[in-house]
């Protein structure tokens, strides 16, 4: 039979108290990265807030599915008239800076543009009654630069290209004013344009 020495016995108690402060660092190791990840993880939902030219100012509820995918909708404004619009960005690159391609549609509805005669300094008169119930739709295409596309807030510049297709129903007092002649007639006056576009904004994410 052997029994234990004196210092032996003394050493248990420093053995057992290394062992169970080794088992709680592991634990703790373990679950650092885990709560990390937690706090790291990204939010899919969120809000937009925009401005530019031409089609005004925008708010529209964000989705992203996935980390290369984000989808926008909501409505507009360019002061003049109200609509909605609906869009989606490709985001090939999942870093802090990093480049976007975009895509929206949208739809103004119909409303008084005479107040464009006074930006233009112009006094109203019979052609005002023209400018009215004007609606327009446009298609826009955009390259972009994000700031921050992986974090809960982040900023975006948009330029590129609008395709705008604008309905004035009555244009008969546009035409007879630029004609000088009250005989010309016409139905509903379609014009389609491509024009630039730039778009300045902010996204910030909640869940």
């Amino acid at each position: 039979m052997t029994m234990d020495s004196p210092s032996l016995r003394r050493r248990h108690p420093s053995l057992l108290s290394s062992g169970i402060a080794l088992g709680c660092l592991a634990v703790l190791g373990t679950a650092t990265p885990a709560l990390a990840q937690d706090d790291d993880a990204p939010r899919r939902v969120g809000l937009l807030l925009d401005a530019g030219a031409p089609h005004g100012i925008g708010l529209s509820a964000v989705v992203r599915p996935t980390n290369w995918l984000r989808l926008h909708a909501g409505p507009t404004t360019n002061t003049l008239s109200i609509g909605v619009r609906g869009g989606l960005s490709i985001l090939p690159m999942d870093t802090f800076v990093a480049p976007s391609l975009n895509v929206e549609a949208g739809h103004y509805f119909g409303s008084e543009y005479s107040e464009v005669l006074d930006w233009l300094g112009r006094e109203p008169s019979a052609t005002s009654e023209a400018i009215r119930d004007v609606t327009y739709n446009y298609v826009t295409g955009s390259v972009g630069l994000e700031v921050g596309t992986k974090s809960r807030f982040n900023f975006f510049l948009n330029v590129g290209l609008s395709y705008v297709a604008l309905t004035v129903p009555d244009p008969t007092p546009l035409i007879q004013d630029a004609a000088e002649d009250d005989s010309v007639t016409s139905g509903p006056l379609h014009v389609r344009a491509t024009i630039p576009s730039v778009k300045l904004g902010f996204i910030v994410y909640f869940f």
